[in-house]
């Protein structure tokens, strides 16, 4: 800190990657321009963050849609795991991809679901959904 006068004056300063020092923005240093933020405003910021990753549903084409059918049963007959990536709608017909891994247990062709089931996890997941499997 410097002094100048009677007051106290403190100042940010950056050294960049050659030695050099320069002064440090306030729009580079969030926390310290962000002083306090309300609980209305962190909901929006939130809300406009998860809006701005939201995707439009991928086409899937009716030969690998088939492909990822036949892998699902697969592992249903022969116990073995596979990855699966299924849409989740969030807004409309934006949303986002999620990704499990595990082996498929029960098919429910009534609800068009199956159920995927992890270590950690069981997922029932929607076979218009999906998006990809892998072995």
């Amino acid at each position: 800190m410097e002094e100048i006068g009677t007051r106290q004056h403190r100042s940010n300063y950056i050294v960049g990657a050659k030695g050099t020092i320069t002064m440090a923005k306030k729009i580079d240093n969030l926390f310290a321009s962000m002083r306090m933020v309300l609980p209305e405003h962190r909901t929006e910021l939130l809300k406009h963050n998860e809006e701005r990753n939201l995707i439009k549903r991928p086409e899937v084409d009716d030969d690998d849609f088939g492909e990822m059918c036949f892998r699902i049963y697969d592992s249903t007959q022969y116990d073995y795991a596979i990855t699966v990536k299924w849409f989740v709608p969030k807004k409309g017909e934006l949303g986002m991809i999620e990704e499990a891994w595990g082996v498929v247990r029960e098919i429910d062709a009534r609800r068009k679901q199956f159920k995927l089931v992890s270590d950690w996890a069981a997922d029932w997941i929607d076979v218009k959904n999906l998006v990809s499997v892998v072995k």
